[in-house]
């Protein structure tokens, strides 16, 4: 999270007004030379004074990728620009294209939007590049699905086998549910968040995430994901549902 926060402090200084979210980036896993375009979602931008797409990777600085100035001077970055990236004025804003996605590429994508007097940030899309290579990392859920009453907690488990050590690893969770047209990213886990235990070449560490089921904006399917090697690699997921929905008149 450090580097979230500090793209905010650092938007702050700049500007009196600014929104951000970045509490549900949406999740796009894609191929290795596979082309992916992302949309800046502000829609309508021709009042903007400049519109930048940047790109995360955790534990680093923002780097901008490209901008465009008063709707018509567009630039995109030197190391973007040798890459192939494209960014393209479209009736529902900006698009950033990358028309072959190598491993290098993966991150957190998202858009700002600078008027005279505020700062938006989109919320972004986590883009993971997978290739052919060989990640030994295995991801299992208890469960497959389970029903609760409204207002009811309930707590998913997440079981890795790997032959890295934890440290190396990073554990998200998702949830997809319609009309959402990717998972969305709920949690991360940090190091304290879990057990661990060692053999002689692989490493179990069992994860558990708990949840407060109130509607039906909670229910879904609740997926553990470990990021490793620009890699993502996904639970069999555990569908949550509200017992006696039609009971409760929703």
């Amino acid at each position: 999270m450090a580097p979230i926060w500090t793209i905010i402090l650092f938007l702050s200084t700049i500007s009196p007004a600014l929104s951000v979210d970045f509490s549900r980036p949406s999740f796009l896993s894609v191929k290795s030379g596979e082309r992916v375009t992302l949309k800046c979602p502000f829609g309508d931008i021709r009042k903007a004074e400049s519109v930048v797409w940047y790109k995360l990777v955790f534990g680093e600085m923002p780097q901008k990728v490209g901008e465009i100035l008063a709707y018509k001077d567009l630039k995109i970055w030197p190391e973007f620009k040798t890459s192939g990236f494209i960014m393209l004025v479209t009736d529902n804003g900006i698009s950033l294209t990358i028309p072959h996605i190598k491993k290098d590429d993966g991150g957190l994508y998202y858009c700002e939007k600078c008027n005279l007097d505020d700062v938006s940030l989109s919320n972004g899309t986590f883009l993971a590049v997978t290739g052919d290579g060989d990640v030994k990392v295995s991801v299992f859920q208890s469960g497959v699905s389970d029903s609760v009453p409204a207002g009811a907690s309930v707590t998913l488990q997440c079981s890795v086998l790997s032959e890295s050590r934890s440290a190396e690893l990073q554990v998200l969770w998702f949830r997809a549910a319609p009309p959402q047209s990717h998972p969305q990213i709920i949690y991360t886990h940090h190091n304290s968040s879990h057990q661990c235990e060692s053999g002689s070449s692989t490493h179990t560490c069992v994860y558990n995430f708990s949840k407060n089921i109130l509607s039906l904006n909670d229910t879904g399917t609740y997926y553990c994901a470990v990021a490793v090697c620009g890699k993502i690699i996904f639970g069999n997921g555990t569908q949550v549902q509200l017992e006696n929905v039609s009971d409760l008149g929703w």
